[in-house]
């Protein structure tokens, strides 16, 4: 299933190849023409691939290979290095330097990125404490807006219930069948519309099967005394009335206009039966809601208001212990399975976090009412849940709830830690206006150290305006940052998008481009900045995660506020947009329409597809270097199964594995062996022939995190005493400095394998 068109276009970008020819001139490195293009992509992978990134970075540059590069692609951690490298490149600084620099092991700019291993709590305490105000502020947000929802159900239930029953002191006594008979009186209807189909009169057939249904429905109606109940008491009438008005309107729309083909007529009925029927459903829900916070309500004051949200601010309170998050991270390194089970379980434990909430808060409000009459304990809850509507109709229009959404996220928290401690190194001039009072690519001596801004101080040259960010433009590699359009909802069909769940969207200075298709320029972009883009890339924990969304999981990370996608505008100047689901409850409940919505979320690259080698292969590059960095503590390569079937099915390519074990290659099947391998893994790109193209092969060089002969001492002895390395968890995003040297001095190990043979 292609995410969008099946049809793969011309991926050639003579912009960005003209770019890439003006700079090898300059470099005196031949056109691309002659050799083809090289790419080097960066996974994701959070600290632990920035850091194993880096070394691999500096050993190409000690090597003087890092010129040879043309294109720069990134998802999520290896962002934070892409993005500090592109930042190095600028109008006064010489390619040359820059790769003298990161060839350095003595320069500023090392020792900066090594000090910063803790990028996100970089003042120890003082920072966890305002990252749990943070959490909590937004976290309470939350709470307020789900219980407000909860009350709405509660509300329609309650009323619902009370208009159903005969007296009140009846009102225990549920007669939902009564309300259930309406949407199943039109199932039954167009059920029977489906057997006695007449194909030259359609509308007679459908006409015929309502009144059978409608005798049947009378003679039901007299065997069970229906009649005397609505005689007895009219207030009945007004929910079925109600029930029925909704119920026309829904099998109305897959009904209009009735086809005149037979077989499409009969999906049509099908489809409409289907709206009845989910009627049906919500109704047992209403049922069930409220019967049980019936029951919930007849316990004392204090459990029926205060232990709802008790327990969920305890449940909130557990998952920020660290060692709770520990020993989660070290059961979803344990297997890929394991791993499966607790994204599973949590969902599970979402959806029923949700039905404790809606159970809880209905006992609350039957609790709090004072019966006086049959009509009041009716309209009481239904102008509450009315007044609430009408509240969320006005905190949800467009422009408050996005800024809402997007600051109660951790998205701005994030930002500023990469911003402050990767970003900034391009941020040279006098203190206190700048980070680096002497530059970063020069050696390092313990007095220029020392006139360096502190990392907890934010200043405005950290970041850049993204339309400025343009290092190709100074001699640098394109820079493409790859995030995730979620879209649960298919834009095309409307049906639920079972598989992928999320689009490709690849930013660059060239533009915006989408799944399959090329870049094109836009204005929104010069709005945004270089910080946001890698924030996005790497917002791996969100309501929506590509393939893994799931609606339970969503829920309960919305409540708990761990969460860290953000919306944007939608940003293809000229996709149609259509009417969408309020972007409060799109998140809350995983609905996500997709490109052709107003807002767009998006999410970490690696939500769909984690290489970063995707925008590479649709430009046809001959030779791509991948640092394969995702956690992958049994080998089992899932990162790049994803990108071989992507390939095949988006592009029509095909990567094949060299199993042979030689020079500095080692294999896939020697890896998942496990133990000391060679640093290297080659396979082979067979590109098709297209319109404007012929076929061509071309190489993909994998370094992934492994044990090498000849490591370190330093390296080797923190292996032995972490058998999980160099695979430890993503959730681990605080590395010390023996973690971060080690990571570091096994990505420059690796590094040294590549050749200047191998990128031609």
């Amino acid at each position: 299933m292609m995410s969008e068109s099946s049809d793969v276009p011309d991926l050639a970008a003579e912009t960005e190849a003209d770019s890439i020819n003006r700079r090898r001139e300059i470099q005196n490195l031949p056109p691309i023409d002659e050799t083809g293009t090289v790419g080097l992509a960066l996974s994701g992978g959070g600290i632990r691939s920035a850091t194993f990134c880096l070394g691999l970075v500096r050993a190409l540059a000690k090597k003087g290979l890092l010129k040879k590069f043309d294109y720069l692609s990134t998802v999520s951690g290896g962002g934070y290095l892409g993005g500090m490298l592109g930042r190095l490149y600028k109008p006064d600084v010489q390619p040359e330097v820059v790769e003298n620099a990161l060839a350095s092991d003595d320069s500023i700019l090392l020792a900066w990125l090594r000090n910063n291993g803790r990028y996100l709590t970089p003042a120890g305490f003082l920072d966890k404490s305002l990252a749990i105000t943070q959490i909590f502020r937004s976290f309470f947000a939350a709470l307020f807006l789900v219980t407000l929802m909860c009350l709405v159900v509660s509300g329609i239930a309650i009323s619902l219930n009370t208009l159903l029953v005969l007296r009140p002191e009846s009102q225990a006594t549920t007669p939902w069948l009564i309300a259930l008979s309406v949407p199943l009186f039109f199932s039954a209807a167009l059920a029977v519309a489906y057997w006695i189909l007449d194909e030259e009169q359609p509308e007679k057939s459908i006409q015929t099967a309502f009144v059978v249904a409608a005798c049947c429905y009378l003679v039901l109606a007299l065997i069970t005394d229906f009649l005397y109940y609505i005689w007895f008491s009219c207030w009945p009438l007004i929910p079925l009335i109600i029930i029925g008005a909704i119920n026309t309107r829904l099998i109305k729309i897959p009904l209009t206009p009735l086809s005149d083909d037979a077989g499409k007529l009969r999906q049509q009925l099908t489809r409409a039966m289907s709206k009845s029927l989910w009627l049906t459903g919500t109704i047992i829900i209403l049922w069930v809601i409220y019967g049980l916070g019936l029951v919930w309500s007849r316990g004392n004051f204090i459990s029926t208001t205060l232990l709802p949200p008790a327990v969920i601010t305890l449940l909130k309170i557990i998952w920020e212990i660290d060692g709770v998050k520990t020993v989660l991270r070290k059961l979803t390194t344990r297997s890929p399975l394991v791993s499966m089970g607790l994204i599973q379980s949590a969902n599970m434990l979402g959806y029923l976090l949700i039905g404790f909430s809606l159970i809880t808060v209905c006992a609350a409000e039957i609790h709090f009412m004072r019966y006086d009459s049959l009509l009041s304990y009716a309209i009481w809850p239904l102008l509450l849940s009315l007044g609430i509507i009408i509240f969320f109709w006005f905190i949800c229009q467009p422009q408050r709830i996005i800024s809402f959404l997007n600051l109660s996220s951790l998205h701005h928290l994030y930002r500023s830690r990469i911003e402050r401690a990767w970003l900034s190194v391009a941020n040279v001039g006098t203190r206190p206006n700048h980070r680096f009072g002497d530059d970063p690519l020069s050696d390092k001596f313990s007095e220029k150290l020392s006139n360096i801004e502190k990392v907890t101080i934010p200043l405005p040259d950290d970041d850049i305006q993204f339309n400025d960010y343009q290092p190709h433009k100074k001699q640098g590699p394109i820079h493409l940052i790859t995030c995730c359009i979620n879209q649960t909802v298919d834009d095309r069909t409307g049906n639920y998008n079972a598989d992928r769940k999320g689009i490709a969207l690849t930013v660059s200075s060239f533009g915006i481009e989408t799944g399959t298709h090329l870049p094109e320029p836009t204005d929104y972009l010069k709005q945004t900045t270089l910080s946001q883009w890698i924030a996005i890339s790497g917002a791996a924990a969100a309501t929506g995660m590509g393939s893994r969304t799931a609606p339970g999981l969503a829920f309960m990370l919305f409540l708990i506020g761990g969460r860290l996608g953000y919306w944007e505008n939608n940003l293809e100047p000229k996709n149609e947009v259509t009417g969408s689901l309020p972007a409060l409850f799109a998140e809350m409940l995983a609905r996500f329409p997709g490109k052709k919505s107003q807002y767009w979320y998006l999410s970490d690259g690696g939500h769909f597809e984690n290489t970063g080698v995707y925008p590479l292969l649709k430009r046809r590059v001959k030779t791509i270097v991948v640092a394969d960095c995702g956690a992958d503590p049994e080998f089992i390569f899932e990162d790049l199964e994803n990108l071989v079937r992507k390939a095949r099915i988006d592009y029509g390519i095909s990567i094949f594995f060299s199993p042979t074990i030689t020079g500095k290659r080692t294999s896939v099947a020697q890896l998942k062996e496990g133990g000391v391998c060679l640093p290297l893994i080659k396979a082979r790109i067979y590109y098709p022939k297209t319109a404007n193209h012929d076929a061509m092969l071309g190489k993909l060089i994998i370094v992934k995190p492994h044990l090498l002969e000849g490591m370190g001492l330093d390296t080797a002895s923190y292996a032995n005493r972490h058998p999980d390395f160099p695979q430890q968890t993503t959730g681990d995003q605080f590395f010390d400095e023996e973690q971060w040297e080690a990571y570091h001095q096994l990505g420059l190990q690796a590094g040294k394998a590549i050749t200047a043979a191998m990128l031609k």
